[in-house]
């Protein structure tokens, strides 16, 4: 069989940035570029690329690569994916990423474009009293996730990579720390992000029982989202979908992205008047034109929509 030095130069590369990252960002990192690997020798054996060897890699077989990661997942995802395997490639001194881009411009994953919308109110607070009610603990761990999405402004990663000591609800000004945020090192930043909207009651039930579910199972683990089923620090990313999954069936609410919580946090807070520089270190923003972009300009077309839709103004602009 032959070797896959793909896999090889990925772990040269990777012991080489070690130094470079903290634990759980490494060994996500060290996941996802293993994964990279054994993708490209999957395809190489197919005989669908010309070569396992990263430092022989072509334009071509980037293309391929894209192709066949577009049946599984968005275009987002493998621009990701991109960015790490770019780097793979600068360590072995290959430049097919580079050509890549220049000849497959066109066809090359879209970026993010614009906001989706946020969380509705009306689903947020139906979450808040479904987790005040129930005693399902699959249940009550999918309205905590979101929870920390809409009233704390936590991503994703940063929900599950939050340890249970970091959710200061007790304070007299309750606030989350994040100290595991998503670009460690390359975008995001370490914060205290206020926790809003009164759920103090709920962290304390969820705490509660996530203690009792430790003690019965025999366990130690100082994470927010303990993996009971696994041995590893954190639950991993599709174990918050399936406890968001939970959440959504159990409301019979339309599908939402676990993200759209941490849209409506950062929405809510501009609507009630937050300036937005505050905004933007609460939710972990390099910059206050990313909260511009994606949160300020569409209050404006929101609240232009409203000022259209006056009855004395639709009038007036039907009659000129």
């Amino acid at each position: 069989m032959t070797k896959n030095q793909f896999r090889t130069d990925t772990e040269r590369y990777l012991d080489f940035i070690k130094d470079n990252f903290e634990g759980t960002t490494y060994d996500e990192k060290c996941r996802k570029m293993r994964q990279y690997a054994d993708i490209f020798y999957e395809l190489y054996s197919q005989g669908k690329i010309s070569t396992c060897n990263p430092k022989n890699l072509k334009k071509e077989d980037i293309y391929t690569y894209q192709l066949y990661r577009r049946r599984t997942v968005k275009d987002t995802t493998i621009l990701k994916d991109f960015s790490m395997i770019s780097d793979l490639l600068a360590f072995v001194g290959n430049t097919a990423m580079m050509e890549y881009k220049a000849v497959y411009g066109k066809k090359k994953p879209k970026s993010y474009s614009g906001r989706k919308d946020p969380l509705p109110d009306d689903v947020i607070d139906k979450v808040y009293d479904l987790a005040r009610k129930t005693d399902n603990w699959t249940i009550l761990e999918g309205c905590v996730a979101i929870i920390l999405g809409c009233a704390a402004g936590l991503r994703p990663q940063e929900i599950k990579q939050l340890y249970a000591h970091d959710v200061h609800y007790l304070d007299p000004e309750p606030y989350v720390y994040v100290e595991h945020v998503k670009g460690e090192d390359k975008w995001g930043r370490k914060r205290r992000a206020p926790l809003n909207d009164g759920v103090g009651d709920i962290i304390e039930k969820y705490l509660q029982m996530r203690q009792r579910k430790l003690e019965d199972a025999g366990m130690v683990s100082e994470a927010m989202f303990p993996p009971f089923r696994a041995n590893r620090e954190f639950v991993t990313q599709q174990s918050m979908s399936r406890f968001k999954g939970k959440v959504q069936k159990a409301l019979n609410v339309k599908p939402f992205e676990l993200k759209d919580a941490r849209r409506a946090y950062g929405q809510r807070m501009l609507d009630r008047g937050v300036p937005i520089a505050n905004v933007s270190y609460c939710m972990g923003h390099d910059s206050i034109e990313t909260t511009q972009k994606f949160y300020a300009n569409y209050r404006e077309s929101q609240m232009l929509r409203g000022v259209y839709n006056t009855p004395g103004i639709q009038e007036n602009m039907i009659s000129h």
